[in-house]
């Protein structure tokens, strides 16, 4: 069918013809311009959607002049740009805002690896010393617990360093009035930063009582939250809890005993070895630091232990605090926080992370915002070689290669029925496309197709190196096996002799899928199944684990 439309009636008595039409025909003549004017728009509407022109992703990027020695003339070329760049750069996530996991991978082995240091040094000590009370080696030691002199150095040493931080973080933090500052500020030491949320929290408490404009009830329980969310303070604050417990419990005690009739020291005597006085608690340096800290951190308008008391007391005060939090705090829960941007790895995506650190294919089953896009990032930073990234439709190509994009700072190549766009100044680390646009170029030979055998021009549908050029395999929604391009996919992953990552959120039979793919590859294949109970998204922890702390600090 033509795209153009139907020519008009241009002489008069075929107009003249048309208005005897009856009328009973009338509606049926309409209703047949009706459609085909509809199916004239529709074509319209559609043409770039399967065509895309290759000029309209060119933009003018100066002139060259040249000459022409058959001619004898001097000539003018306007030289061209791809737009794509420009394109990919606009759509990219604000600078600053991508996520390096490959960083947070790296600090979580080096926990791993320091944890497992210590639990050794741990029980090597055991059993040294078990050893030694066997043999009564009568080495002196300098202290009662059998500490070394130059442990000894080492400990006071380590507590000097930690003494000169904390009263450098105190003089820092001293200097700083405004909220603002203290949220640029850094510190050192853990009790540097205790100190710094507890100012913050004072200044926003104090803000709201005198009704600044910038003040408001969710700044102070953002605050209040990320200060309740570090191990640290809260060890801290439940053992200052516990010692005025106990002071309270022994000064009633007291009273008690003074009242009584029997004041006979017979009667004394005995119940002290009882053992019913409740212990006294000895608080931990932290603990120590930060009980100093509620008696005088304070300025003119207040202290820092009457803020935190007016901030848990307004936390109690929501009677719905999940939906004051959606309503009023959207955009401030974790990791959206500004105070509270802790992120850690969940245990199956470390078993991920450690299977392709080893080169293993996987497969994962986990739901929207679990954190699939982590693992492929990952597998595309850590691979030594070039990364094939299918995706199943071109919007999810465009997504994730303005991403990349910015990421890998251009090395990245577009595949997709509509466009292709290759680095020319440099080897691209992330092939992305669409099964069958990337099984076409990839598959195309230099030279014998298109306008390298008509013009002599570079054909940049052909992606140059073939399939043995990857180093690895990404198959991002891989439920769409199942699709229209399904037998794509498989020749994709027959022809990568790679390892592969597999990802998507709505398998039902990833041990199925597992024996499949190891019957495809001859190879075993990892496969991790998200339980139920941990199919929620960060947003949602967040939400049930500050409902919970509510709910405990009401009681």
């Amino acid at each position: 069918m033509s795209f153009v439309p139907a020519p008009q009636q241009a002489n008069a008595a075929s107009a003249n013809k048309n208005a005897l039409v009856s009328s009973s025909q009338a509606p049926a003549v309409a209703a047949d311009a009706d459609a085909q004017d509809k199916d004239h728009v529709f074509k319209v509407r559609t043409f770039d959607v399967f065509w895309v022109e290759k000029s309209a992703l060119m933009y003018k990027d100066g002139i060259a002049k040249t000459f022409d020695k058959d001619s004898r003339k001097a000539v003018t070329v306007v030289k061209r740009k791809s737009s794509i760049p420009l394109i990919l750069r606009d759509m990219a996530p604000p600078e600053g805002s991508i996520f390096d996991p490959a960083q947070k991978w790296e600090e979580e082995c080096e926990s791993r690896r320091i944890a497992q240091i210590e639990a050794d040094q741990a029980s090597a000590a055991a059993a040294a010393a078990k050893a030694s009370e066997k043999k009564k080696s009568g080495k002196k030691s300098n202290n009662k617990n059998g500490k070394t002199t130059a442990d000894s150095i080492k400990e006071s040493n380590i507590a000097d360093k930690l003494k000169k931080d904390h009263e450098r973080d105190l003089q820092k933090l001293s200097n700083l009035s405004k909220l603002k500052d203290l949220q640029d500020a850094s510190c050192e030491t853990t009790d540097g930063k205790i100190n710094r949320m507890l100012k913050m929290l004072h200044l926003s408490v104090c803000d709201l009582k005198q009704g600044a404009v910038q003040a408001s009830e969710a700044e102070i329980l953002d605050i209040l939250w990320a200060l309740e969310e570090m191990p640290m303070f809260k060890i801290a604050d439940d053992l200052i809890s516990l010692e005025r417990a106990s002071k309270k419990a022994i000064k009633s005690e007291k009273k008690s005993s003074k009242s009584s009739k029997k004041d006979s020291k017979k009667d004394k005597k005995p119940t002290k070895g009882k053992g019913d006085a409740p212990e006294k608690v000895v608080l931990t340096p932290g603990a120590q630091s930060l009980k100093t800290l509620y008696k005088d951190g304070a300025d003119s308008r207040g202290s820092y232990k009457d803020s935190l008391k007016y901030a848990r007391k307004l936390m109690k005060g929501k009677e719905n605090l999940i939906s004051f939090q959606l309503t009023e705090m959207p955009d401030r829960l974790p990791p959206l926080s500004r105070y509270n941007r802790q992120f850690k790895l969940e245990e199956w995506q470390c078993d991920i992370l450690e299977a392709i650190d080893s080169r293993q294919s996987a497969v994962v089953c986990a739901p929207t915002s679990s954190g699939k896009t982590l693992l492929s990032t990952y597998t595309c930073k850590a691979a030594k070689g070039t990364v094939l990234f299918v995706l199943p439709s071109e919007v999810l190509v465009w997504q994730i290669a303005a991403t990349y994009y910015e990421f890998f700072r251009g090395n990245v190549t577009i595949c997709t029925d509509q466009v292709f766009f290759q680095e020319v100044t440099g080897e691209a680390q992330v092939y992305i496309g669409t099964p069958l646009a990337l099984e076409k170029c990839l598959s195309k030979s230099r030279g014998c197709a298109g306008q390298e055998m008509t013009k002599g021009e570079k054909e940049f549908m052909i992606l140059d190196g073939g399939y043995s050029q990857f180093d690895y395999l990404v198959l991002d929604e891989v439920h769409t096996l199942n699709g229209p391009e399904g037998d794509a996919i498989q020749r994709i992953i027959q022809c990568c002799n790679c390892p592969f990552l597999a990802l998507s959120a709505t398998i039902g039979n990833a041990p199925q899928l597992q024996s499949w793919f190891e019957k495809l590859r001859n190879e075993h294949i990892k496969a991790i199944d998200v339980e139920e109970k941990k199919r929620r998204s960060h947003f949602e922890r967040a939400l049930c684990k500050v409902h919970q702390s509510a709910e405990i600090r009401s009681r």
